[in-house]
């Protein structure tokens, strides 16, 4: 790994309880990410600095611009998949879920080559195997993986035979073969391979996204940073500080793409922790152009 550490800065003065799901908007130059503890959506343009958030009905894990380019998104909530317009705050739900009274809520996810919603479900309190990997196709939902515990970052690389999917429990990022992914995926007998082991001191992997290299960029919860994993090898090949332990969720974008954006979390801080990171739970930034 190269040893010109970087370090990203606050970008954004907003202390999420949970921030999560960062996603690039090309159509209006924003980021977009949620609190899912406040039930919250926020989003921030990058030319005019404006910021603003609006107040959902449920816990929201995951908002992605709807594919068909309407300018509408799609948000993963506890009731259900929703499509939500800004403009109006219109929140539709396309398809319900169980949430098991309550015990049961979505997290990560996001959209595959294809134009299908990809998310996950867990168990409100993280117990082992109480949620799923799931896949809204043409309006219909299929369970992909039935026993996930704390899923999070999932990406499809190009042109690639495999996805890359992280169960933040396993502390791997494991990669699946795409082909017949229609068929349910069993946590034992489904064919994936363990491109990363996480070590201990980097925390666990949480959110993650496609780099314009071409590699994996991990948010480290615990860990202090975003990590890049060569998408072949597993080889740690850089790290962006964070100056806030619970790093959640990253994406790129701006105007060349080569901004990397990073949400925390001040959830599971202690006060004396909060008082040494008082960043935590605001949102990072740091540009790479010219980094390969």
């Amino acid at each position: 790994m190269k040893n010109n550490l970087k370090e990203a800065a606050v970008l954004l003065h907003t202390e999420c309880l949970l921030g999560e799901g960062m996603v690039w908007s090309q159509r209006d130059n924003s980021l977009y990410w949620v609190d899912i503890l406040h039930k919250r959506i926020h989003t921030y343009q990058l030319e005019s600095k404006k910021s603003a958030y609006w107040e959902l009905p449920g816990y929201v894990s995951k908002i992605v611009p709807w594919p068909d380019g309407s300018g509408k998104f799609l948000v993963a909530m506890q009731q259900g998949l929703a499509i939500w317009t800004k403009e109006t705050q219109d929140l539709t739900i396309v398809a319900e879920l169980d949430s098991r009274g309550g015990q049961v809520r979505t997290n990560d996810g996001g959209i595959d080559p294809e134009g299908n919603f990809w998310f996950g479900t867990m168990h409100m309190q993280a117990l082992p195997d109480q949620g799923k990997l799931m896949r809204f196709c043409n309006g219909v939902l299929d369970t992909i993986i039935p026993a996930v515990t704390i899923p999070n970052g999932i990406v499809w690389p190009s042109d690639s035979p495999y996805f890359y999917f992280i169960d933040t429990y396993t502390c791997e990022i494991r990669r699946y073969a795409r082909h017949n992914t229609g068929e349910s995926m069993t946590a034992g007998g489904q064919h994936y391979s363990t491109l990363v082991r996480v070590p201990n001191e980097l925390g666990m992997p949480d959110g993650m996204c496609m780099g314009p290299d071409g590699h994996l960029w991990v948010a480290h919860w615990g860990g202090f940073a975003v990590c890049k994993w060569h998408i072949e090898t597993g080889e740690l090949l850089d790290k962006i500080r964070v100056n806030a332990p619970h790093v959640t969720s990253c994406c790129f974008g701006g105007a060349t793409g080569a901004d990397l954006f990073i949400s925390t979390a001040r959830e599971g801080l202690t006060a004396a922790e909060l008082q040494r990171y008082p960043d935590s739970g605001k949102v990072f930034h740091v540009n790479l152009s010219g980094q390969r």
